[in-house]
């Protein structure tokens, strides 16, 4: 009977994961069409509904390396989802500013608006991942980047250092690109 149980588990999670994924299928969908003007309103209820779904999965022991593995690869492709959509309207919310003729904001250092996309980027995906997260601030992350940015510039005698917050192994990681 145990067995039984075991495997209707396996199909439930598997089924589980069928449904985010078809979730996410959706979601971009809608984002694509928002982005070419075909409905009105961003999909947000539909994102908060899969970031849920996200949740809930992570609290789960998964019982095959396949599904794992599979929930992994779903959250990373979410993510990067995520990031895209969010640049889109970050860029689409500029181009409203300067058609309705409104001045835009000085621009800042380049490397400053990178760190505070940085940052950016590491809230969305830490409240992605856990809501009730603790969030290290700002100022913290920035000093953090700073040190390594000067430290890679000399150590690669690159122009500039741009970094990118990603999920790996149920990690989040800073990674350095060295630009030439």
């Amino acid at each position: 009977m145990a067995f039984h149980t075991n495997t209707t588990e396996e199909t439930s999670l598997d089924a589980q994961l069928s449904l985010l994924e078809a979730r996410i299928r959706d979601l971009k969908f809608d984002y694509d069409r928002y982005f070419t003007k075909d409905i009105k309103l961003e999909p947000v209820r539909k994102r908060e509904d899969v970031e849920r779904l996200i949740l809930k999965l992570s609290k789960i022991h998964f019982i095959k390396v396949s599904q794992k593995f599979t929930y992994e690869n779903i959250i990373s492709r979410f993510i990067s989802l995520k990031a895209f959509w969010d640049k889109r309207l970050r860029l689409s919310e500029s181009a409203l500013i300067k058609k309705a003729g409104e001045p835009t904001p000085a621009s800042a250092p380049r490397q400053t608006d990178g760190y505070q996309q940085v940052y950016h980027d590491y809230v969305s995906l830490v409240t992605s991942l856990n809501p009730s997260a603790k969030i290290n601030s700002y100022e913290s992350i920035k000093k953090t980047l700073e040190s390594k940015r000067n430290e890679l510039l000399s150590q690669y005698k690159c122009k500039d250092v741009e970094f990118k917050v990603e999920y790996e192994d149920k990690k989040l990681k800073f990674k350095a690109v060295p630009k030439y």
